[in-house]
């Protein structure tokens, strides 16, 4: 059924239509050793306890906790070594009252022993120990169970898979996991004038910049792209968009996004059979931006502009790209920050300023960056500042929320909570 096409709507509306169309990939089985940073698609439940039994944290001796009720330095109390118990193995001899078992760390608690004596308070003469030490009930023993219960669950669905979230998945006996996959992505930078990095360039023509920065910041976020530069031709267009196609479920393109006669883009991308969703969206920079779709799979038309194409991505395609792996759909960090000038914005849409970061006096301090350069100012932002449609400006020393888009000085203690976290 064909999606019904909105033109020329607010950037907020926009962002939701994408999430609203757009639906998380379908789950894939993968080993728990590949499935760091994906998103659990089900509830993960435990299936043997950790540790599978009661286990020593310290070298030392298991004894009977009343023994040592009064030992001490001056009083040591005098123990008889029974038997020994290592790591991995059974203990020799079951622990009674006035006995100990010599044990090592990650051993396995002998019968009859309720607590661990660390060995430096101990001093071993031959068969007997001397304990300065007492030894409360349960002291120095790992119980069985305390870190993961057979039964009980891990990690619910929709958790994104730590580094540390996999060992503990493992260490409940879980060897694979249902997640969702990252998407497979394909980018395409259209235009006659565009050439790849590292090819001849002649007057006149430009490096597909945009197609570099767009990779980059996939990898940021653990994706990466098939990529491909190609001229002002629709059968070229078609062409390449219909191969990745099979490939991929989601195409990046690069220009030819707007309405002149060889902006492309969008009406060959049509013609060949998608649903186009929205475009442009009230927003600047970025408003030539488009979302089309096929058979469940995403076309984002990006702007040739470099400040409109990044921030189309990531205001609008990152999100998407997020969500269909089942993540937040916020990418950043927002910051509280107190702005150093005033800043303009438009009654009639969204406007995104690049700024730098500063911290002082317990607070942060964004920097809006004059465009004199594009590129200039996209290298050295750090912060997005948002000032939404119908606001005109931003007053100096107006304290607002902005996007943390790197982060160099995180001083201890200064960081903030915020609308989102990032991925």
């Amino acid at each position: 059924m064909a999606v019904p096409t909105k033109y020329d709507i607010g950037f907020e509306e926009a962002l939701a239509t994408t999430l609203r169309v757009l639906t998380p990939l379908e789950p894939v089985d993968v080993p728990i050793g590949e499935a760091e940073g994906l998103v659990a698609a089900q509830d993960c439940v435990a299936h043997t306890d950790c540790p599978s039994a009661s286990i020593s944290l310290k070298d030392g001796y298991a004894v009977v906790a009343t023994d040592l009720t009064d030992a001490s330095a001056t009083r040591p109390v005098r123990l008889k070594v029974v038997g020994t118990a290592l790591a991995g193995g059974d203990a020799e001899a079951t622990v009674r009252s006035g006995t100990a078992v010599k044990i090592t760390s990650g051993a396995r608690l002998p019968p009859g022993a309720d607590a661990i004596l660390a060995s430096e308070f101990t001093s071993e003469e031959n068969e007997w120990v001397l304990c300065f030490r007492n030894a409360g009930t349960r002291r120095n023993i790992l119980e069985r169970g305390c870190d993961v219960l057979k039964g009980k669950r891990i990690v619910a669905r929709g958790g994104v898979l730590t580094p540390a979230k996999t060992g503990w998945l493992a260490a409940g006996g879980i060897a694979r996991v249902q997640v969702h996959p990252r998407p497979q992505i394909g980018i395409i930078a259209v235009g006659d004038e565009v050439v790849a990095p590292g090819k001849p360039l002649t007057d006149g023509q430009l490096y597909a910049s945009n197609l570099v920065t767009l990779r980059s910041w996939l990898r940021r976020f653990h994706m990466d792209a098939e990529i491909a530069v190609i001229g002002d031709h629709r059968e070229h267009l078609a062409r390449q968009a219909a191969s990745m196609l099979e490939r991929v479920d989601v195409i990046l393109t690069s220009g030819g996004a707007w309405k002149s006669d060889r902006d492309l883009t969008v009406d060959v991308l049509k013609a060949m059979g998608t649903d186009l969703v929205f475009h442009r969206a009230r927003m600047g920079p970025g408003k030539a931006v488009a979302l089309l779709v096929i058979e469940g799979k995403a076309l984002f038309c990006l702007p040739g502009g470099p400040p409109s194409n990044e921030m189309a991505f990531l205001q609008i395609a990152l999100p998407g790209l997020l969500h269909l792996s089942g993540k937040s759909p916020i990418p950043f960090e927002h910051r509280l920050a107190t702005l150093t000038r005033r800043v303009s914005g438009d009654k009639d849409w969204t406007q995104f300023l690049y700024a730098t970061l500063q911290y002082n006096d317990n607070q942060w301090f964004a920097n809006p960056l004059e465009m004199t350069s594009r590129l200039q100012a996209q290298a050295n932002a750090e912060a997005l500042i948002k000032i939404p449609e119908g606001v005109e400006y931003l007053d100096s020393q107006a304290k607002t929320w902005v996007q943390v888009l790197h982060d160099h000085h995180d001083p201890a203690g200064a960081m903030c909570g915020g609308e989102g976290d990032r991925q």
